[in-house]
């Protein structure tokens, strides 16, 4: 891989020079400050000086890192497995393997005798399944929502629509809840937000959604600081974002950096934070946003999830960027997800509450908080046909099984 560094007086000036010899598509490898070695000893001038790559090169190096890591792997395993003490024969190993298979079977034995032996369900609520399960919601969840209510509801009840959907989200709410719209902004401290997730996840764009929208955070005092100095595309996007909106912004590249960025927007009322998107194998770009949040304290991490992305992606995604400390989910492409109830699945197998919902690329009133309201009308409808589950004969796989190894 073929890098080069550039230098300006400017940050500014050296991207510049970027843009002109390698293009926007360029990735920025380290920067750094630095200063002119000047006579008497009087200190000389500041200066930039930045390495980076056309990024042509860099697109192998996952591929292979990823194969050097499973190739390591089985090494490990093997020098482990010949250390092993002499007491753990290979026939106990065997005996424990053999345990473990029998125990996930009699499991799912379990969950078959339970999820195929229902009684028969009136039309409405049989439904109501269909329109579940078609939303996304688990098929196993959405099973135990229509027994529940089969038990709990009167019935008159079950053969209301409108009083099983009450019911249903009643229900869904508590499984996956919306987040507490309530930040506490404080007086020289702003309250900040970090939004984190993977290339494609929808940061930026629902940073800028939440910045300008008047339903969102668009009314308060803001200021905007970026982590994402990997990509200059993304670096010069929210800086027009942030000249046009007339938002103050601050670009870090080190920990260190982090006092004197917080200084600047001190007077803030909330500072919403970008980073740059992690995708799995980069270990050690997770590392490094682990300790630039480590630094800036964000009162709310929200992990970003591409809405259209498989659910078992999703939880895989969200179990990797456990390690930052989320604290929220929030979606984005709902607007093009045709399984809205798959954010109640994952809400539910993460425990984090959901926050912010956000469609199209348009800023204004494409961002909404989540309600149980909102996912009412998108899973209940009367397009969907009545589905009888006593005759349903196919053996159920938990998602959580799914994404064990992910």
């Amino acid at each position: 891989m073929s890098t080069r560094t550039f230098t300006g007086r400017t940050f500014a000036e050296a991207l510049n020079k970027i843009k002109a010899e390698l293009g926007a598509g360029a990735v920025i490898l380290k920067s750094e400050k630095r200063q002119t070695s000047s006579s008497f000893g009087l200190g000389g001038r500041d200066f930039y000086e930045v390495t980076a790559s056309d990024g042509k090169d860099l697109q192998a190096l996952p591929e292979s890192g990823t194969e050097f890591a499973n190739e390591l792997d089985v090494k490990t395993q093997e020098q482990t497995s010949e250390r092993r003490p002499a007491s753990q024969t290979y026939e106990m190993a065997l005996l424990r393997s053999e345990v473990a298979a029998l125990r996930d079977q009699l499991s799912e034995i379990v969950k078959f005798f339970k999820y195929s032996n229902l009684p028969a369900m009136p039309e409405p609520l049989s439904r109501s399944f269909a329109n579940m399960t078609e939303a996304g919601i688990e098929r196993e969840l959405a099973t135990d929502l229509a027994a529940e209510a089969l038990v709990q509801l009167g019935p008159a009840q079950l053969e209301s629509p409108e009083q099983i959907s009450k019911f249903v989200i009643g229900k869904v709410s508590k499984i996956a809840p919306p987040a507490v719209n309530r930040p506490m902004l404080r007086t020289g401290k702003p309250y900040k937000i970090a939004l984190v997730g993977a290339p494609g996840a929808g940061k930026t764009s629902t940073l800028q959604k939440l910045a300008t929208d008047p339903k969102a955070y668009g009314k308060l005092k803001l200021g905007l600081i970026s982590l994402d100095t990997h990509r200059l595309a993304a670096i010069e996007q929210l800086r027009t974002f942030a000249r046009v909106s007339g938002l103050p912004l601050e670009i870090i590249y080190q920990p260190k950096d982090v006092a004197a960025a917080l200084t600047k927007l001190a007077g803030c009322q909330m500072i919403l934070i970008d980073t740059a998107g992690c995708a799995p194998g980069e270990d050690q770009r997770l590392s490094d946003l682990s300790e630039m949040l480590g630094a800036l304290e964000p009162d709310e991490t929200h992990l970003m999830l591409n809405s259209t992305t498989r659910t078992a992606e999703q939880f895989a995604m969200a179990r990797r960027f456990q390690t930052l400390g989320v604290t929220h989910l929030s979606f984005s492409r709902l607007d093009e997800s045709a399984q809205p109830g798959s954010l109640v699945t994952i809400s539910r197998l993460t425990s984090k509450p959901i926050a912010w919902l956000a469609a199209g690329q348009d800023f204004l009133n494409r961002i909404e908080r989540f309600r149980p309201e909102w996912l009412e009308t998108r899973m209940f409808s009367t397009s969907a046909s009545p589905v009888d589950i006593t005759t349903r004969s196919e053996q159920f796989v938990p998602l959580r099984k799914a994404v064990a190894g992910a």
